[in-house]
């Protein structure tokens, strides 16, 4: 469970039985002011269930989110998405991700389809200023990107990671923003200038606080990082608990904020992670990890707070998920909106308010094939069941003892399986032209790579393959061998206009003479590249060597032309019609301008 009943009441108890019995009177309402109540929505990266000292991790020390889950209320069992882009759509929308068209984490299949209504969508529309400060990852190109879904004030990065958390270059609204220091330090004190100018205006503010950390990279500074080593943990697990007390840290500053300017008591505090631990270390006992549709890769902490309006200490152990917060916070706001799309999540304010239990409902994941149907007490995964009130842990496997169970829960999933994909998701090309954001870059790792790209450790051997093995975020094109390897974007050309296109590259001196040849829509043009450029790795600060996420690194930029593009869909091709050399270019990004905007 996470930790035990005895334990819960240790939590309840520590705030004071005259305060438990003077807030037990309280339901969830509205502040009686002039202005709706205010929301912060905090979201960690790969943050474990068992990464709270609350639930029994005796090396980690989280005493505010602790604190908060005291004076708020604590979700024994909530239930998010494996991995991040699919939490993040549902969570958005109150749908389950696969009706919203995620079916991924890059190369497009992060993209939420423009029809689908988000949280900042509906806020927006009820006068809240609306602001995200940190990680998004449910597309990169407008309008994709959070300026077009909602948001008025963004601050962060678009795609699943961030490959250096110390003096990088982020966004802020379409822009480059250097920063200085650490990075979740930084959306920190972004958020608190937006929590601040919100209340100068005297307007409801929802803000939405994606952290990427724990997950990787492994960085961290120093005091965190010395702290956990000094009690006896490696360098990776002393590296995430200091991330995780770093989190901790930051979110007692924007607690202070709200303090200081007096609306904690208007504001709605929500705080989660979205997916499990992407290694295995202390996680009370779960199954799984990250990618996972065991409880360990799908169960995470949920703390709400609402100070005034709700029962301090309580916990709610009814299997809830993040498909309901949309919901339960238009339920909480007390504002009427009509959903255009019906929402599969269901509103859990009259659990919190103790009138009545949640009602009986399944809850469904589809992960990579993998199959997860919640019935409490009863969990189908794949070929398993498992009964979750005798054996959380996942140890017993119970299908021949309850065929009956497993059959009807399996048909249940088949149905729902059907209805969620029921619209296909048709093909997402990248957007280019739009007034409003007149520059895309199309990165490497959004490419289609021909021959077929594949996850081979030999990709040196394959004549085109990605830097980093996987393409993950921020990867580039390399161990270009071979002439008849090409990488290819599709593209959406919304407006008729002149079209400036760039690159970024590298190239190394003994590969010079390199031809490459641009084709897209009727246009070909042959560029040949007689300079050199080496790239150098920015300063490491990994705690452990990544194996997974390219480096941030410097870049040569060329102009490719102009081109005259009509409106429509077309593919932007690179090839490489000479390699002089033992390879040709690594190719980082093509950047496409709208010429007059």
């Amino acid at each position: 469970m996470g930790f035990s009943i005895k334990k819960i009441w240790v939590l309840i108890t520590v705030i004071g039985i005259t305060c438990i019995a003077w807030f037990g009177s309280c339901q969830v309402s509205p502040e009686e002011t002039n202005q709706p109540p205010n929301i912060l929505l905090i979201v960690t990266d790969d943050m474990a269930y068992g990464d709270l000292s609350m639930t029994g991790n005796t090396f980690v020390e989280t005493p505010c989110l602790d604190n908060l889950a005291k004076e708020g209320i604590f979700a024994s069992h909530f239930y998010v998405s494996p991995v991040c882009a699919p939490t993040r759509a549902s969570l958005l929308t109150g749908r389950y991700h696969q009706r919203t068209g995620v079916s991924g984490v890059t190369r497009g299949r992060e993209d939420m389809k423009l029809d689908e209504t988000t949280m900042s969508d509906i806020l927006k529309s009820l006068d809240y200023q609306t602001g995200i400060f940190g990680k998004w990852h449910n597309g990169a190109h407008y309008p994709y990107h959070p300026l077009g879904r909602g948001f008025d004030t963004f601050v962060g990065f678009t795609s699943g990671h961030w490959s250096n958390y110390f003096d990088t270059t982020i966004e802020r609204n379409g822009k480059p923003f250097k920063t200085d220091g650490y990075l979740p330090d930084i959306l920190t004190n972004e958020a608190i200038k937006f929590i601040h100018n919100a209340h100068e205006q005297q307007k409801p503010f929802f803000c939405y606080v994606p952290y990427q950390t724990p997950h990787t990279p492994l960085q961290v500074p120093d005091q965190y990082f010395n702290k956990y080593k000094a009690k006896g943990l490696d360098d990776f697990n002393a590296c995430i608990y200091g991330m995780c007390e770093n989190i901790d840290d930051n979110v007692q500053k924007l607690i202070k904020k709200l303090e200081h300017l007096e609306i904690k008591e208007n504001t709605i505090i929500i705080f989660l992670s979205d997916n499990g631990p992407v290694n295995f270390r202390y996680n009370s006992n779960l199954k799984g990890r990250k990618g996972s549709v065991d409880e360990g890769g799908v169960k995470v902490p949920f703390i709400l707070n609402w100070e005034g309006h709700i029962e301090p200490g309580k916990i709610i152990s009814e299997s809830i998920a993040l498909i309901d917060i949309l919901p339960t916070i238009l339920d909480l706001i007390d504002m009427d909106y009509e959903p255009s799309k019906p929402l599969d999540g269901q509103s859990f304010v009259k659990l919190i308010n103790g009138e009545s239990l949640f009602p009986k409902r399944k809850l469904f994941e589809e992960w990579s094939g993998k199959k997860r149907v919640l019935s409490y007490p009863f969990l189908l995964i794949n070929e398993n069941l498992f009964n979750m009130e005798d054996d959380p842990s996942q140890k017993t496997d119970l299908r021949e003892q309850h065929p009956e169970v497993y059959d009807s829960l399996l048909i249940e999933w088949e149905k729902w399986h059907a209805d969620v994909y029921r619209v296909p998701v048709t093909s997402k090309p990248i957007p280019v032209g739009y007034p409003e954001y007149p520059m895309t870059v199309l990165p490497a790792h959004e490419a289609n790579l021909y021959p077929p790209f594949e996850f081979r450790k030999d990709r040196k051997h394959t004549g085109i393959a990605y830097h980093s093995l996987y393409g993950w975020a921020h990867d580039w094109i390399d161990f270009w061998t071979k002439t008849e390897a090409w990488a290819q974007w599709e593209i959406d050309v919304v407006n008729d206009g002149e079209y400036l296109l760039e690159m970024n590259y590298s190239l190394s001196p003994e590969n010079v003479g390199v031809i490459i040849e641009l084709e897209i829509d009727q246009h070909r043009k042959k560029i040949l590249l007689d300079k050199p450029f080496e790239h150098e790795s920015f300063p490491n600060h990994d705690r452990v060597i990544r194996k997974q996420e390219a480096p941030e690194t410097n870049w040569a930029t060329i102009e490719l032309g102009k081109f005259r593009l009509e409106k429509g869909v077309f593919s932007l091709i690179i090839r490489s019609k000479e390699i002089p050399g033992e390879k040709s270019i690594e190719l980082k990004e093509v950047i496409v301008k709208a010429e007059g905007s």
